[in-house]
């Protein structure tokens, strides 16, 4: 009997709709906005900011996206075992999402490297987060409420990715040469990730669903024949 897992499918589909959909924008509308603001060091700050803006919103994306998915997984391990090709196209699917997951890691700390050379060592900016910080006025109101929380949980995350970024071997050009290739591969894997997920949903019609079960059972019993031959 089938069930609902309407909650586990849309944190699996926002979530992925989010992280293709932002590395995709950031790809062909924020870097290429960037590169028209003029020089090169202009540039790189603009699009530093658009996606250290972007970062948290993608954290949450994906971790939606990976709740679903492994809710899903777990939900149906058995039709992934018993319906010929359904397993193959899991498999492939969790291939690429640890592929994809590597690379966003990977785009955040070389990107963080970047963005600590391009925009934290300016005056006037603050050491994690890419807001200004007015002269002798951060405590103006004593402000302590929710968004001084955010701000001071946003501060130390910052400074523990700056301080991880830091040991990277690569220095700030190269750093930069990777990131951009990073931001190539990141839309192109979550964007496989979008045709196999497609391809899993169609494998869940009542006829796919037949057939492939029918075709393991005769392979099962193929297999057996062959044995008992031998």
């Amino acid at each position: 009997m089938s069930t609902r897992n309407t909650v586990l499918h849309a944190l699996h589909d926002v979530g992925l709709a989010a992280w293709f959909g932002g590395s995709l924008f950031g790809l062909a509308g924020l870097n290429a906005a960037a590169e028209e603001s003029g020089d090169r060091q202009t540039a790189d700050r603009v699009s530093s900011i658009g996606w250290a803006k972007w970062s948290p919103v993608n954290f949450l994306a994906i971790g939606a996206h990976v709740v679903g998915g492994a809710g899903l997984l777990a939900e149906n391990r058995k039709r992934a075992v018993a319906q010929k090709g359904h397993a193959g196209t899991v498999n492939a699917k969790l291939a690429l999402t640890i592929a994809a997951l590597a690379a966003s890691g990977y785009t955040r700390l070389v990107g963080k490297k970047v963005e600590d050379a391009v925009i934290h060592n300016a005056g006037g900016v603050s050491s994690s987060t890419t807001s200004p910080v007015p002269s002798g006025t951060a405590k103006q109101g004593g402000d302590s409420g929710p968004g001084e929380a955010v701000r001071e949980a946003d501060k130390r995350v910052g400074q523990t990715v700056s301080s991880v970024a830091e040991s990277l071997p690569a220095d700030v050009a190269s750093a930069n040469r990777q990131l951009h290739a990073l931001q190539y591969a990141i839309p192109v894997l979550t964007g496989a990730i979008v045709v196999l997920s497609a391809q899993a949903a169609e494998q869940q019609r009542p006829g796919d669903q037949v057939r492939g079960i029918a075709r393991r059972a005769g392979e099962v019993v193929s297999n057996i024949a062959s044995s008992a031959a031998a």
